[in-house]
């Protein structure tokens, strides 16, 4: 009889102790999709990889035409194509005045998430000294400039920021018959200032493919 209980007893710790480091192993598992998100898209997290709906994944990266969901837009000459570094990301340049500063593309379908991504945006700030959204291309895109202190992260998934002042953000919401792109930059006031002209001019280029 004493060996039963002894067997039911060992049995069961052998179950708690299974169960409560599952459990565990829960908690200190990621979501898969939370693993992808970029700290710096100032977009809805969740949303996967759809690096997929560029049109041509082997587009020539020296071809400053740049085709996306049935729309055209031209790559300024400051900016430099390159291999996206996330899957996230649909597009990324790299400022040829600084490498170290991306403008990167993002696709989440057609979900209506535009208020959501300026806020978001905004969010990055400890403080913002600036705000301007600017109508381009017969109000069709909207350009979003914001300037203050920003949150400067050590890594992607970071909690802790430094407070870094003298920030800018150059964004743009871009619609497509697919739905609406997200292109963004963040860094220095005084190097980004340089580039509002050519963000500009990027999107002014927008037109309908044939």
């Amino acid at each position: 009889m004493i060996k039963y209980i002894l067997a039911l007893v060992i049995l069961s710790i052998t179950l708690i102790t299974s169960c409560n480091q599952q459990k565990k192993e829960e908690v200190q598992t990621p979501d898969a999709n939370r693993q992808m998100d970029d700290p710096h898209t100032g977009v809805m997290p969740g949303h996967g990889d759809l690096n997929t709906l560029t049109e041509d994944s082997n587009q020539d990266f020296s071809d400053p035409i740049v085709k996306i969901s049935g729309v055209e837009l031209t790559t300024p000459d400051s900016w430099q194509r390159e291999a996206p570094a996330s899957s996230l990301r649909v597009l990324q340049y790299s400022l040829k005045s600084d490498p170290n500063l991306k403008v990167t593309g993002f696709f989440f379908g057609e979900q209506d998430l535009i208020k959501e991504n300026i806020d978001r945006w905004k969010a990055e700030f400890t403080k913002l000294d600036k705000t301007n959204e600017t109508k381009l291309v017969s109000d069709k895109i909207i350009f979003v400039v914001l300037e203050g202190t920003y949150k400067l992260k050590p890594f992607p998934m970071a909690q802790e920021f430094t407070p870094t002042d003298n920030y800018m953000v150059l964004a743009a919401i871009v619609p497509s018959p697919e739905g609406p792109y997200y292109f963004k930059i963040y860094g220095p006031k005084d190097k980004l200032n340089n580039e509002i002209n050519s963000f500009k001019k990027f999107l002014n280029s927008y037109k309908m493919s044939a």
